[in-house]
């Protein structure tokens, strides 16, 4: 049974309980208001280039628990590996949510399948189109999400370079065809990937905000005889996302 309205009995878990119970194992901490999240690898460069300090060894996810960071500035900031998937994503920020996170900024990757982009473009979506399931346990069906308003005005406002289109979230990785991404950018959608719209969907419920900054790492062939698609995200490409999403995390 997905959402629903009329159900008022509470959750058997709740992401406090989850801090707090046996198996979160997690010491004591405190995060502050803003979180860079990040679905693709990339922590080596951002110790690299950042005065990194760790928080925890452990945030207390359900789902694989992980290290989590900050950086101090101005303004501080924590950052962690998301994971990977909606569920993961949803975890991760709920979670958050319980430490009194307010600002979400999620960093990933999106395959694209329209040729109004091409590799290394960085997306900041303005919708992402929900085709997976966790966003249907928070809310009554619905077609996409969208991040914050002021969150994502801001973040095409700050970070250089970035665009703005539709883009779908999936769970089913081996069902992307030919038909169905056809029909994805019929809706105005470029790419794919794996979190967005349950991450809008999440924060949305919960009353926090959430953005997405995604680089667009491959290109999906249009028909069946077109050349299949290979795998272009570079190290420089992964950089450069990563630098200007905690740029803009420190402008908040």
């Amino acid at each position: 049974m997905w959402f629903d309205k009329l159900d008022t009995s509470k959750p058997v878990i709740t992401a406090k309980e989850q801090i707090n119970s046996a198996h979160a194992k997690c010491g004591s901490f405190s995060l502050p208001e803003t979180a860079v999240i990040f679905y693709m690898s990339g922590m080596n460069y951002i110790k690299e280039g950042y005065d990194v300090e760790l928080i925890s060894e452990r945030l207390p996810r359900f789902l694989n628990a992980c290290p989590i960071y900050k950086i101090k500035n101005e303004n501080e900031i924590c950052l962690l590996d998301g994971g990977r998937g909606a569920p993961q994503a949803a975890d991760t920020v709920e979670i958050l949510n319980a430490y009194g996170v307010k600002n979400i900024i999620s960093v990933g990757m999106i395959g694209g399948f329209s040729n109004r982009v091409k590799c290394g473009d960085i997306i900041i979506p303005n919708i992402a189109y929900s085709e997976e399931g966790t966003s249907m346990h928070y809310h009554c069906k619905t077609d996409f999400f969208e991040p914050d308003k002021l969150l994502y005005s801001k973040a095409i406002k700050n970070v250089k370079g970035s665009i703005s289109y539709p883009i779908v979230s999936t769970d089913a990785v081996y069902r992307q065809t030919y038909k169905k991404e056809e029909l994805w950018r019929n809706k105005g959608a470029v790419g794919v990937d794996m979190e967005a719209s349950a991450i809008f969907s999440v924060s949305q419920y919960l009353g926090i905000k959430a953005v997405s900054i995604l680089m667009v790492s491959d290109i999906h062939p249009l028909k069946e005889n077109e050349e299949k698609w290979n795998w272009k995200m570079t190290a420089e490409m992964r950089k450069n996302i990563i630098f200007k999403a905690i740029d803009f995390a420190f402008s908040l």
